[in-house]
């Protein structure tokens, strides 16, 4: 039985073990892969006022990490999508936790309220479509391909040679680290023309709206883990005209990798392209250190670009293949529930069984009617189910989004929302008789200690699933500030 739940990356510990099966499962197969550093990663999703919402989600097997899934969702742009990575090692494959993750995933885009997912993988040179293990799980699911790119390499140090005409009616100038005060503008000129000219096929993105301040809070996130080599190109009277862009990652001894290259539509036809680019590689000369491999992608389509790395000595290892998916917004029930916890910290469920051979124990509660808040919904179906009265205000501990069959007529999926009610001492017994309470797939209830909790091996499923970690973070840290989204 797996469990999926989102892990804090402060927690050295978990997070080493987290990253550990995110690698193993990037990298399978992939000699050519490059992979976020470790502490990379970690800085970017522990970042809370960056431009995207990151979230590092994990899949377990009692204790054991066997699965992981990076979440991104923009924040003031592409506001109706959502970005997924899911990474299995080979040796867990095909045993369903893949599809666990995406199932986090699916609940947790439903709860932003965004219906596009992509995607993005990289297949080696030798496999197709039907052979890559991610292409095929992508295609189960239903994601379609919209864009593909050359994943390309050359060796380092560079010791090519290019023929090019000299240049002229253009000057260059580069730079290590943040950008020049007096070509910040001309750099956010550039980056909205780089948006809008590279190709993306049939990808659903909008485009970033750069400015001065922006560019500059960029280069102070990246430069916190990448040191940055540029190169711009400029017109006789200063007008920009292109740049290029390499970043040295100051915790992988072994890629660099080039990233932009732009020349302006009006300035091509002038070789500025392979102008920018020896210039920046005699920047990466001079900073380099131990990098083995310069690493860039071009898409298919980019005809120009492809001509120009080729010159440069760069081999096709991979294809990145991006993909997207479009589901409608499914519709989810909301509803309320009470962790009602004793003196003893025992935590009451109620243990539902359903036609299909489910049992599920979960915490009373039930589905919001017509017009009720979530605490008018709590008081009515606690006084029903367990004849509980509701303080005011209780603690609001989990927010819990799941989308799936079974949760009511016209459906997709429900809401639950839950708040703390402390007990001393309590006998369950409600308004509802125990032939009603049936008639609600109620059968019973049981008070629960943590132990037994993570002790609990099935058939009969826990929800969440991921309720013992819930308790057990509950009772040694006490209620959350804001509540804890839970998937499935």
């Amino acid at each position: 039985m797996f469990t999926v739940r989102e892990i804090d990356p402060a927690d050295a510990g978990l997070f080493d073990a987290w990253y550990a099966v995110f690698l193993a499962g990037a990298t399978a197969d992939r000699p050519a892969a490059i992979v976020v550093t470790r502490e990379a990663l970690a800085s970017s999703l522990l970042n809370r006022n960056g431009p995207m919402s990151r979230h590092a989600v994990a899949a377990f097997e009692g204790e054991r990490v066997v699965g992981t899934m990076v979440v991104d969702y923009w924040r003031e742009i592409n506001l109706d999508s959502v970005e997924v990575e899911i990474d299995v090692a080979p040796v867990d494959r095909r045993r369903g936790i893949g599809t666990a993750l995406w199932g986090w995933a699916r609940s947790k885009a439903a709860d932003e309220g965004r219906t596009i997912f992509q995607a993005e993988l990289g297949m080696p040179t030798g496999f197709t479509a039907e052979t890559w293990p991610g292409s095929a799980f992508a295609a189960k699911l239903g994601f379609a391909v919209e864009n593909v790119e050359d994943h390309l390499v050359v060796e380092l140090p560079w010791t090519g040679s290019v023929e090019v005409k000299p240049l002229e009616g253009f000057r260059l100038t580069s730079w290590v680290g943040p950008c020049p005060e007096e070509h910040l503008q001309a750099l956010v000129e550039l980056q909205l023309a780089m948006d809008r000219d590279v190709p993306t096929g049939g990808m659903t993105r909008d485009s970033m709206p750069w400015d001065v301040e922006k560019i500059r809070a960029r280069e102070l996130r990246v430069d916190k883990n990448y040191l940055a080599l540029q190169t711009m190109a400029q017109t006789a009277d200063g007008r920009p005209a292109g740049y290029t862009t390499i970043y040295l990652p100051r915790a992988d001894p072994d890629a660099a990798q080039q990233d932009d290259t732009l020349v302006l539509r009006e300035h091509r036809g002038h070789n500025l392209g392979t102008h920018l680019k020896l210039a920046n590689l005699e920047q990466l000369a001079k900073h380099r250190t131990t990098q083995k491999l310069l690493h860039t992608w071009t898409a298919e389509t980019n005809t120009a670009m492809q001509i120009v790395n080729a010159r440069f000595g760069f081999e096709a290892q991979e294809k990145n293949v991006e993909y997207e998916m479009e589901l409608p917004q499914p519709q989810l029930r909301p509803a309320a529930r009470a962790v009602v916890l004793d003196a003893q910290d025992r935590i009451l469920l109620m243990r539902f069984e359903f036609s299909d051979d489910l049992t599920v124990w979960a915490a009373p509660g039930g589905g919001v009617e017509p017009g009720e808040s979530l605490q008018e919904c709590l008081v009515r179906e606690l006084a029903e189910e367990i004849g509980l009265e509701v303080p005011a205000d209780p603690p609001h501990l989990w927010h819990q989004a799941t989308v799936a069959e079974g949760h009511g007529d016209g459906y997709d999926g429900v809401l639950n929302d839950y708040f703390l009610i402390r007990v001393d001492s309590f006998t369950p017994a409600g308004s509802l008789s125990a032939a009603e309470l049936q008639a609600e797939n109620m059968h019973g209830h049981r008070w629960w200690t943590l132990e037994e909790l993570q002790a609990h091996q099935g058939p009969a499923y826990l929800s969440p699933r991921s309720l013992p970690h819930l308790v057990a973070r509950l009772l040694s840290e006490g209620p959350p500030e804001e509540p804890i989204f839970q998937g499935m």
